[in-house]
This record gives C-alpha cells, sequence and structure tokens, in this order.
C-alpha cells in the first residue's frame, strides 16, 4: 500500500483495524479483477464506492478517499475498483432525474449513485479541465449525476459539480426542471439545490429559465423564497406569461396566507398598475398584517429591479402611513421606518421630475405626517435632474436625521390618559 500524507504508525495501525475485512474482501474477489474494471458490477462497486465517499464509520476519514479503499482489499483489486468506479459512468443506464427525484420525494434513494458520485469525483481527478471529463460522458449521466449529488447527499464535497454549472447551461435547466417538476407534484416543501442556486446572480439567471414551470405549480415555497422567486420571473420571465401565471394564482388559491397573497397580488400590480391599484389598496386598507410583507417585498425588489416611478409611488402611498419614515423616543431609526425610506430614496433618485408624483402624495390627508420628507425628495429630485447627482443611501437619511425631519410632531394630547 503506498500512502502520502498519514504517518507511518497511524497507516499500520488503521491497516490492523481491517486486516479481518481485507483478508475476506481479497478472497471473495478473488480472480474478478477484469469484471470489476468494467464497471459492470455495480454489486461489487457499491460497498467500495460508499468507502471513497467517508460513508463507513469505522475507516478514519483522515485518509484519502482513494486509501479508504486499499485498507479493505490489496493493491491490485483496488487499483481494479478504482478503474470500475470510473469505467461504471460508461457501462450502465442510470437512473433519469425524474425517477431520481421520485424516489427522493419519496424518501428513498438509488444506491447506485453512491458509484456514480465516486465515479465522477475520480473521473474529473484525472483532468486539469473539468470539462474534459464531462466531455467524455453522456448528457444523460451527467444530469443523472447532478441530481445524484442531491438525493444521495454526504459529507463528501463534490468538486465537480460548480464546474458542472457552468458546462452546459441548457442541460442543467433540462435536469433541474425535470429532476424538480415531479417532486412539485408530490407537494414538497424544499427543492434540492434550489436554495443553491438563489444565492447567486448566475444562479438565479439559471433559476429564470425555468421559473414560470415552478411558480405555476409549486405550492410548498416559504414566504422569503416565494419573494425571490417572484423577482427573479419580474427579472427574467416574460410579462404576460407571469402575469396568467399569477392571476390564475389569485383567484384559485382561496386559502392563501394574507402575506403570501399580497405578494402576488404585489407582482401583478407591478406588471399591471391600473388593473391592480383599487385592489391593492382594498385588500390592505389598514392591515399591518399585510402592509409589512407589501414593504419587505417591495424594498427587496430594488436591488433586482427598476420599479416604475408610479408603481414606487403608490405603493409608498400605501405602506407610509402605517410606516412612517419617523425616529423613535431614543432618536434611533428603526428597520420598518429604515425600509420606507429607502422607497422614498428610490423615488427621488430619478432623472425625471417627479412634480406630479410628489402632489398626489401630497393631497393624500394621511400622507401629512411625511411632509418634511417628501421635501426634501422633491429638493434632492430637483438637483438629480438638473446636474444628474443624487446622495447615497446614508448620507440622505443623515441629512434628514440633522435637519430634524424625521421626528414625529406629536399632538399634546397623545400619551396623556
Amino acid at each position: 500500500m503506498s500512502f502520502n500524507s498519514q504517518s507511518e504508525s497511524h497507516l499500520i495501525n488503521e491497516a490492523r483495524l481491517h486486516a479481518e475485512t481485507r483478508a475476506e474482501n481479497n478472497k471473495q474477489l478473488a480472480g474478478q479483477h477484469t469484471q470489476i474494471r468494467s464497471g459492470k458490477n455495480t454489486d461489487i462497486l457499491e460497498p467500495f464506492a460508499k468507502a471513497y465517499l467517508g460513508l463507513f464509520l469505522e475507516i478514519d476519514n483522515t485518509f484519502s478517499p482513494e486509501q479508504r479503499i486499499h485498507f479493505l482489499v490489496s493493491d491490485d483489486l483496488a487499483e481494479a475498483i478504482i478503474e470500475g468506479l470510473v469505467n461504471v459512468l460508461s457501462s450502465n443506464r442510470f437512473p433519469t432525474p425524474a425517477e431520481i427525484g421520485k424516489k427522493m420525494a419519496d424518501g428513498e434513494r438509488f444506491e447506485v449513485g453512491y458509484i456514480v458520485l465516486a465515479g465522477m469525483d475520480l473521473l474529473v481527478k484525472k483532468y486539469s479541465e473539468s470539462d474534459k471529463a464531462f466531455s467524455l460522458l453522456d448528457k444523460q449521466v451527467l444530469a443523472s449525476a447532478l441530481c445524484f449529488h442531491y438525493a444521495n447527499s454526504n459529507d463528501f464535497r463534490n468538486i465537480w459539480v460548480d464546474a458542472f454549472f457552468s458546462y452546459d447551461r441548457v442541460l442543467l435547466s433540462q435536469t433541474f426542471q425535470e429532476f424538480w417538476a415531479v417532486q412539485i407534484k408530490k407537494d414538497v416543501s424544499y427543492l434540492p439545490g434550489l436554495g443553491e442556486q438563489l444565492k447567486t446572480r448566475k444562479g438565479q439567471e439559471r433559476v429564470g429559465e425555468i421559473i414560470l414551470p415552478i411558480l405555476s405549480a409549486w405550492h410548498g415555497y416559504k414566504k422569503k423564497t416565494l419573494g425571490v422567486l417572484l423577482a427573479i420571473a419580474l427579472r427574467y420571465a416574460d410579462k404576460n406569461q407571469l402575469l396568467t401565471i399569477v392571476e390564475k394564482i389569485l383567484e384559485t388559491e382561496t386559502n392563501l396566507n394574507p402575506r403570501m397573497r399580497i405578494v402576488w397580488m404585489t407582482t401583478a400590480f407591478i406588471i399591471r398598475p391600473d388593473g391592480y391599484w383599487q385592489q391593492m389598496q382594498d385588500y390592505t386598507y389598514r392591515s399591518k398584517e399585510k402592509l409589512l410583507p407589501l414593504l419587505d417585498f417591495s424594498v427587496a425588489l430594488l436591488d433586482e429591479i427598476s420599479l416604475n416611478v408610479d408603481v414606487l409611488t403608490k405603493i409608498i402611498r400605501l405602506v407610509a402611513p402605517k410606516f412612517p419614515p419617523h425616529i423613535d423616543d431614543f432618536g434611533e431609526l428603526a428597520a420598518n421606518p429604515q425600509k420606507t425610506l429607502r422607497l422614498f430614496y428610490e423615488l427621488g433618485n430619478r432623472t425625471e421630475l417627479l412634480t406630479s408624483q410628489l402632489d398626489w402624495l401630497r393631497s393624500a390627508r394621511v400622507m401629512k405626517i411625511v411632509s418634511p420628507v417628501l421635501d426634501e425628495v422633491e429638493r434632492l429630485n430637483k438637483i438629480k435632474h438638473q446636474h444628474n447627482s443624487f446622495p447615497d443611501f446614508p448620507a440622505f437619511i443623515s441629512a434628514l436625521l440633522h435637519g430634524g425631519k424625521l421626528k414625529e410632531k406629536r399632538s399634546r394630547f397623545k400619551n396623556k390618559l
């Protein structure tokens, strides 16, 4: 046995622990080297794939994956097994993404997935560029391997997965769509791999290619995930197709949580403001339960898309009276007032003059409590229009604070019994 990184005593002690198992395996597999190398007998390869991936607790995982196989069989058999784990990728038909997804949704898994994962790791290690390894395999094998990465999860780091994400965008989208579609039918609350994609802009672009089928069929999402998915849809999907899906959800999902419904409704409002403005007013009327998720979703969207100035103006009209940008009794600006200020900030940061929008806001009696903020937004908007300059958000807040424009004007009777 040739081991590179561990001390000699550590190696000898570990080998002694598995000497009996090694002898039994050598006896059982004697003379089967050729068959093992071919990769066609997955029953033989399965336990060694699991050892490679570190799934045997009795084997010290500080040793390399290859070394863990050497502990269980003679060196010549170990080399045959390692070769067989690579050859298995081109010697067998594996379950499809849909089949793997169904099995996973049922709380089960294909054991052959461990063999595929071990084989992928060994194959990619042979090449300096992962794309070269990928090009040697059938696309169906690559698709299955990615799904096994999620379905047969373990602590082993599949180094090839990140490279695969940028290898074949069409294949990746098709794989996720097939893998997730069958799980969505099972009404799962978690789509494996989705959260990972949502963390990066590139991942969101990938999800954007299949976002409409996800939104039209999946009901197991959480509120935060729904907001991200709808933001992706507004950014990448066809707006008319998205509106059709949103309207169907609003019409058919009669028991939809209000915090969810307002996010769907806001999406429809953004796409077709005139058609949904009255509904937005009626549905959110004086309800913090509905206006708070509207505020959260709207502010989150500002980092993803550019909201139409009239849409933004009307959202401010809805949320500002309930969450006015005022400091508290300790002179602090809490989280929700800061979010409201972010909406005002984005409204003012437009090159076009906002005279009509600001006049419309001022015409509402309930907006009187934010008059100082509206005045500042108008002043800065004129500067933006004339000189194309605008302060950053912290400077915007600081100016309002120092100017005393975030103090609530209280009635002298307000705090009296």
